[in-house]
């Protein structure tokens, strides 16, 4: 008889099992609350049978007596119900398993809540982070969480040949897995589950560890002593690279000050009075709960708490980029520039809302849209959508590496943004696009917003290719906002390509004609050009240090995570699902 268990382990750092001195005693604790019970504890544990392997000692509990009135009773007519017996038997089974070092545990029928409060939670995914091979293990599906944007929980599934190293984890991190080993790690630690030569073992990993084969007990006994290996072995960060902090005195005490420190020390470039070049506040804007929303609004309604409780106007924003001034600067006048504690409790009180079409969309608190990057103990740490994350050192240098690949692997032709942008001349982003105005090849699309989505600032194109270039000053926190930006217009571009009317570059093209920004091209032009050549995405930035340095070149000197994070997130999603992407560093100096 075969079965196709998963096999959990037993958290005995639990803080209702860490003062219990050995198994026996956990085992008793935890079958003592079982949710499930009608029995006495004595009657319980008096049906607890043991049996010994040579390797391990095993556990047994199991209730068939546990009944449960089928929900059919309360679908069907009563007239057909009528004396009839709708109970039905659910069997709760509980097995667990003493190794020299872990206490595990595998579950049958309805006892996983018996269970559910004690396991380890990543004791799956961590145990497969010690024998994984990163470009040779199969993805077959991963389910996952965001950490970024609006994406809380992504479920893909893959075609054949997809590597766990193609799964590019930043800013997602993995629930489950589902995955075949590669041929070296199936015939190291799986080779008596295989049936054939060249079998490839078939895992799910998540809170457990389970091979997706129909095992006998004496594989199954192989198996833990085989888990039980694998945790001598070093773990990987591959899956691992970074955790959200949850300890709440932590964020409380130390991290969430950070955000309230850089806000008041931003005071200075607020009220203008640095140059352009010092260190200010750097981060993404955008409310947590709707990321599409807050961009396509038509404007934004700012608001601070009254005394009585509620929340009164006191000013409009536009664009989204105006928020944050608008709200500082008032903010500055109810308590003034010298009051970190004040500042501190009047942000805490102002809520930005969303309105498109004369109607409230979203909303949240000032506070909570923020997205930045901090650093603490020479820890960096990030607040993405109010959550809090710590990066490993190990994270932060693969971060780099893979930046740097990107960077050196789809570089822009240099002639396509050949102009210089020195903010002395050209002072905001619309300045430094409208200087390509009027040139041959060149469309400027700049505030451009149909349907509240901006389909670029500039277009290139040539015989065989259009370039949709999205600028931004600094390779910063920015960086996340213009990445937002090009998934948003690839992604709706994408969906107006596959129409037959293409109303949205339709109205794009009347927004620009309006202006005199088409160069004298029809609709059908314009429209010919998405359609007869290769549609290229460009991210383009110019550096906000001092010295005019290229990122490929000392990438160390440009310090925020959250850019290399943006850039190589959006490269991913763009090269998965929408156009190919090429990065553009434009310099501040004029050649030669």
């Amino acid at each position: 008889m075969t079965q196709n268990p998963t096999v959990y382990r037993i958290n005995r750092r639990h803080r209702l099992l860490r003062s219990l001195k050995d198994n026996t005693a956990i085992i008793k604790y935890i079958l003592a609350s079982n949710p499930l019970k009608k029995q006495s504890v004595t009657e319980i544990l008096d049906r607890l049978t043991t049996y010994e392997t040579e390797q391990h000692k095993y556990s047994l509990f199991v209730d068939n007596g546990h009944e449960a009135e089928s929900d059919w009773k309360d679908f069907l007519p009563e007239d057909l119900t009528i004396d009839r017996d709708f109970s039905q038997q659910l069997l709760s089974l509980v097995l667990f398993v003493e190794t020299s070092i872990d206490l595990l545990v595998i579950v049958g029928g309805s006892a996983f809540r018996i269970i559910l409060p004690y396991i380890d939670e990543s004791y799956g995914l961590n145990t497969y982070s010690r024998i994984m091979t990163r470009d040779q293990d199969e993805l077959i599906s991963i389910r996952s969480r965001g950490i970024t944007g609006n994406r809380v929980g992504m479920n893909e599934q893959f075609r054949k040949d997809f590597r766990i190293m193609d799964f590019i984890r930043f800013g997602k991190f993995p629930v489950e897995i589902q995955l075949r080993l590669s041929r070296t790690t199936t015939d190291t630690h799986f080779s008596y589950l295989k049936t054939k030569a060249n079998e490839r073992v078939q895992i799910t990993v998540s809170k457990g560890f389970k091979v997706k084969k129909a095992i006998d007990f004496d594989a199954l006994d192989d198996l833990v002593s085989e888990l039980n290996y694998i945790q001598e072995l070093a773990p990987s960060d591959y899956l691992s690279s970074y955790e959200e902090v949850t300890d709440s005195g932590f964020i409380r005490d130390q991290l969430y000050p950070l955000l309230i420190q850089q806000l008041y020390n931003d005071i200075p470039y607020i009220n203008r009075t640095v140059d352009e070049y010092q260190p200010h506040f750097e981060f993404d804007f955008c409310d947590p709960n709707n990321i599409e929303k807050f961009y396509e609004a038509d404007y934004y309604i700012l608001k601070a708490k009254t005394d009585d409780g509620g929340h009164k106007q006191f000013g409009r924003a536009e664009h989204k980029d105006e928020i944050y001034l608008k709200v500082m600067r008032h903010a500055l006048t109810q308590v003034g520039e010298n009051d970190k504690f004040s500042l501190m409790v009047f942000l805490q009180g102002v809520r930005v809302t969303c309105y498109h079409n004369n109607k409230k969309s979203v909303g949240s608190a000032f506070l909570y849209h923020f997205n930045a990057e901090f650093h603490l103990d020479q820890t960096p740490y990030f607040l993405i959508d109010t959550k809090w994350f710590k990066l490993r050192a190990t994270f932060v240098n693969e971060l780099q590496t893979d930046a740097l690949h990107i960077f050196r692997a789809n570089k822009t032709p240099k002639t396509i943004l050949d102009l210089p942008w020195d903010k002395k001349i050209l002072a905001t982003e619309r300045d430094y696009n409208l200087s390509y105005q009027g040139r041959a090849g060149y469309i400027v699309m700049d505030t451009f917003t149909p349907d509240g989505i901006e389909l670029c600032d500039l277009i290139h194109y040539d015989k065989d290719n259009i370039y949709l270039i999205h600028v931004k000053y600094g390779f910063g926190g920015q960086i996340r906002e213009l990445t937002n930006q090009i998934i948003l217009s690839a992604r709706r571009l994408k969906f107006d390509l596959a129409s037959k009317e293409k109303k949205w570059l339709e109205e794009a093209h009347a927004l620009a004609e309006r202006a005199g920004h088409v160069q004298g091209l029809s609709f059908e032009d314009f429209k010919s050009l998405f359609v007869t050549k290769k549609v290229n995405y460009v991210l383009a930035f110019c550096s906000h240090l001092k010295d005019d340095f290229l990122v490929e070149d000392q990438i160390e000197r440009f310090k925020s995570n959250i850019a290399r994070f943006s850039l190589i997130e959006c490269s991913s999603d763009m090269r998965q699902s929408y156009f190919e992407l090429y990065v553009a560093q434009i310099s501040r100096n004029s050649p030669g």
